[in-house]
């Protein structure tokens, strides 16, 4: 058989799968996490929406080697924490992605998307803050990611779906030590 044949072959099955396995593989994921902190609620939504601090306890620019900058010139009044803030990461110096405060609602919930360099995705991220009582407070984060086939099989395959997982719970304990460091054990903000 010509080697031209056998390498043609090799493609039309490589395609062949990924196309099985991408209908074989879910195109979205969800799913959710609770986390209780010892910390008022109040703070702790600030610790979310507020760029400046979500970035000094989130697991993600360690994991993904990179720098962030808050970027509030599209946020409502130029200021951190409002609807069109972005956090911009940064690799090697040059933009790879921001993540974006899309919808608040004051003191109860925080919702980000990412966009990011890869393959197409519309990743979404919303913080639950419900107080428990003056200085406890319960957190619930929902992810939510969308890919077009093949991406999804490929995202899948790749382990991805159980990086970003870990990455989150990291995400969560951090938001727990950050904010629960900045308490008095009265609760109020030290």
């Amino acid at each position: 058989m010509e080697p031209w044949l056998i390498a043609l072959s090799v493609v039309v099955a490589l395609a062949l799968i990924v196309v099985v396995l991408s209908f074989l593989s879910p195109p979205r994921i969800t799913y959710s996490e609770v986390i209780e902190v010892a910390a008022p609620s109040s703070q702790v939504y600030d610790d979310i929406r507020l760029q400046e601090r979500l970035m000094q306890w989130s697991a993600w620019p360690a994991a993904t080697r990179s720098t962030c900058a808050v970027d509030v010139s599209r946020a409502k009044g130029g200021r951190d924490g409002e609807v069109g803030a972005r956090t911009v990461f940064l690799s090697g110096g040059k933009p790879s992605g921001f993540q974006e405060i899309v919808s608040l609602t004051p003191g109860t919930e925080v919702v980000l998307t990412l966009t990011s360099p890869g393959p197409p995705h519309t990743p979404r991220l919303t913080f639950e803050v419900m107080p428990l009582g003056p200085a406890s407070t319960r957190v619930t984060m929902h992810f939510r990611n969308e890919f077009p086939r093949p991406f999804n099989a490929v995202w899948h395959l790749g382990g991805l779906s159980r990086w970003v997982r870990k990455l989150h719970l990291d995400d969560l304990a951090g938001l727990k030590r950050f904010s629960e460091g900045r308490s008095g054990a009265s609760g109020q903000a030290a």
